[in-house]
């Protein structure tokens, strides 16, 4: 009878470093916190860990894996958090290959540095211009008529123009979303001032809505229900700091143009 074949010290190395790289990955593009643990782990197995503890949050990864009498235990530090479904389905793909076939350590590795450095699908124009559109739309399902719509729709393009450059420049979150909120509301205020918008104020919600941490709020309740405390209160607290930034720039807006929006 054959002995099982088990990975040396230095393949465990290699094993770790490919997980967590995929696991970083899928963070940053706004995997949620068991799915990630999910993924990574069928990616290790199917390079040949016998296998894998792991610990995910949205800020850190601690990895362990086992082989034999041997384990190696890595961590790893998540960067700025986004959005990218293309990029979390790509590694759901690759799990569940990994998970019937299996796969070699070097072309594990190129795999998943292939998905980690294919750019998005859709060029930055079309999502600048969706935003718009939602934004504007957002701004009509409150009450508002054509001209609410355009200054929404105007004030909401710049602003994610902006937030596209300082994502990509490192600018903390909560400073992007003060400074992008100021932008869209300012912009969607002087649009509606020049067009005589009858309803400012709905022009100036409607253009904030691309601020609204749509993903990290929904991430924490399905963290939250499973049972992944943690991540669930991480994600919650962030949202909620995200809010308050865009309250802040609301608030500066207001201050700037001695708009008054209380009934």
């Amino acid at each position: 009878m054959t002995e099982p074949e088990y990975l040396s010290r230095e393949e465990l190395a290699e094993v770790l470093d490919i997980v967590l790289t995929a696991g970083q990955a899928m963070l940053q593009s706004g995997a949620v916190s068991f799915r990630t643990e999910k993924t990574m782990a069928q990616i290790g197995l199917g390079m040949g860990a016998d296998r894998l503890e792991l610990y995910v949050t949205p800020t850190g990864i601690i990895a362990t894996a086992f082989s034999g009498s041997e384990q190696r235990t890595r961590v790893g530090r998540v960067g700025m958090l986004g959005v990218n479904m293309a990029q979390i389905v790509a590694f759901y793909k690759l799990a569940r290959y990994m998970a019937m076939v299996g796969g070699g350590l070097s072309a594990t590795r190129h795999r998943v540095a292939l998905i980690k450095s294919t750019p998005r699908e859709l060029p930055t124009w079309f999502m600048v211009l969706a935003v718009g559109l939602a934004c504007g739309a957002f701004s009509q399902m409150l009450g508002g008529g054509v001209a609410e719509f355009i200054a929404s729709m105007g004030g909401a393009m710049i602003a994610q123009l902006l937030r596209l450059r300082l994502i990509r420049a490192g600018v903390t979150p909560f400073a992007i979303t003060v400074f992008c909120g100021v932008v869209a509301s300012l912009l969607a205020y002087g649009i509606s001032q020049g067009i005589h918008a009858s309803r400012t104020d709905l022009a100036m919600i409607g253009s904030v809505l691309l601020l609204v941490p749509g993903v990290p709020l929904v991430n924490s309740v399905i963290d939250l229900s499973n049972n992944d405390l943690v991540s669930a209160v991480s994600r919650g607290t962030l949202a909620l700091m995200l809010v308050l930034s865009i309250g802040i720039g609301i608030m500066l807006t207001l201050w700037i143009t001695g708009l008054n929006i209380v009934p």
